[in-house]
C-alpha cells in the first residue's frame, strides 16, 4: 500500500473528511487544503517529511506507517528476516512441505504474540471494536 492509500485509509478509519485533515495540518479548512490532501491520497503529490509528521500526528498514527518509502508487507518481512539472519537469530526447517521459522528473539515476540492473541480474542468477543483492533496494529511499537 503506498503512502497516499495509507493516509486515506487511516483518515477514513478515523472518520475524518479531507477538509478536516487539511485544517489540522495547517493547509487550511478550505478547498485548497482539501485539494492538497486529495493529491496526496491519489499519489499526484508526495508530502515532505515535515508534512508527514503533521499528518501522522493529526491522524494519531506512528510516522513509520506513513513512511515515504514505498514498501509492501512481504518485502518488509523478507528484509526483516535478512536482518535476523545477519545476527543469526533464527533457524529455518521444512516439515510437511512447509517452512518453519524458529526465532531466537523470543522475549519481544512472545510478548507480541501474547498481546496479539488477546487483542484478536477481544475483537471476536466484542470487547473491542474492529477500529480499536486496527488502531492497536497501526500504532504498535513493541
Amino acid at each position: 500500500m503506498n503512502i497516499g492509500k495509507r493516509i486515506k485509509y487511516v483518515r477514513m478509519l478515523r472518520g475524518m473528511r479531507q477538509e478536516e485533515l487539511a485544517g489540522k495540518v495547517g493547509l487550511g479548512y478550505n478547498e485548497n487544503g482539501r485539494t492538497r490532501i486529495s493529491q496526496y491520497e491519489n499519489g499526484k503529490r508526495t508530502p515532505k517529511e515535515d508534512m508527514l509528521e503533521k499528518i501522522s500526528e493529526a491522524l494519531n498514527v506512528e510516522s513509520y506507517y506513513l513512511s515515504t518509502k514505498e514498501h509492501t508487507a512481504i518485502l518488509d518481512f523478507i528484509f526483516m528476516l535478512f536482518d535476523f539472519d545477519q545476527d543469526d537469530l533464527f533457524n529455518i526447517t521444512k516439515e510437511n512441505e512447509r517452512y518453519l521459522i524458529d526465532l531466537d528473539y523470543n522475549i519481544l515476540l512472545d510478548d507480541l504474540m501474547e498481546e496479539w492473541m488477546q487483542k484478536k480474542a477481544d475483537l471476536r468477543s466484542g470487547k473491542i471494536s474492529k477500529e480499536e483492533y486496527i488502531d492497536w496494529k497501526i500504532n504498535y511499537t513493541g
